[in-house]
């Protein structure tokens, strides 16, 4: 996806008549802040900012006070991409970015929200449920002509206690043991060019799951200069077409 951190703000001209996510019909609204909301609290100390761009777009320009995080996939290292940390290893990663137990953290990118959920549900699995995501991302907020800033953020390290949450993961086996269960979907929401192995990844074998259905993450978006996610009765729509439905149960990847 074009970086639009690098792009002009009159080419963002699509923002203007999105719809508030607590008129979207979500289950959890309030998963999201608005950028009205978050202007208001860029100087809030019990919040903490954090940009899951890559680090040369947030170098370019980014929220005021923003965080970067060094890897937003947030594995074990650069060179091992297959888990995410551990216990410790999250906790340090957290701490340095001065985010602890009581810290409210807002997370946002420029695709999507892509980066911004994985966040999300890493500090979820390690019960840290007080985290949200920008809707729009940075790509509104930057049409918005909201404040910009080019200085790096740092803060005191913070207390971060992992609480590891077991039911939100799914371990190798399970999603082994969900091949052809009638009551699990698997749904691969990968592109399609690896969906059907044509983009390995640099993985060994390209392919997918026996039995997964796929739906591309980018369909569950607005179209757009600025994409948001899609209302509640379309993300119904969409997925019931795929057979993911509320009386399932779902293992993404």
């Amino acid at each position: 996806m074009q970086s639009l951190k690098a792009t002009g703000q009159d080419d963002l001209a699509n923002h203007l008549n999105i719809t508030p996510p607590r008129e979207r019909g979500y289950a959890d609204p309030g998963i999201f802040v608005t950028t009205d909301w978050l202007e208001q609290h860029l100087e809030d100390p019990s919040v903490r900012i954090v940009d899951t761009d890559l680090p040369e777009e947030y170098g370019r320009v980014h929220v005021p006070g923003a965080v970067r995080v060094i890897d937003h996939y947030y594995k074990t290292s650069l060179q091992d991409r297959t888990h995410i940390q551990g216990p410790e290893q999250f906790a340090g990663a957290m701490s340095r970015l001065g985010i602890g137990d009581d810290t409210q953290v807002v997370g946002y990118d420029s695709a999507g929200c892509l980066y911004a959920f994985r966040l999300a549900w890493a500090l979820h699995y390690y019960g840290h449920v007080n985290v949200k995501v920008l809707d729009g991302g940075f790509p509104k907020w930057f049409a918005e002509k909201r404040p910009l800033s080019r200085r790096q953020t740092s803060y005191p390290a913070a207390s971060f206690s992992p609480k590891p949450n077991p039911e939100i993961f799914a371990s190798r086996q399970q999603v082994i043991d969900a091949i052809g269960e009638r009551e699990t979907v698997l749904l691969d929401v990968r592109s399609d060019a690896e969906w059907t192995g044509e983009n390995k990844r640099g993985t060994k074998r390209g392919g997918r799951i026996p039995g997964a259905v796929h739906l591309e993450w980018t369909n569950f978006l607005t179209r757009g200069d600025v994409p948001t996610l899609l209302p509640a009765d379309d993300l119904r729509r969409i997925l019931k077409a795929r057979g993911v439905t509320p009386d399932k149960n779902v293992i993404t990847y």
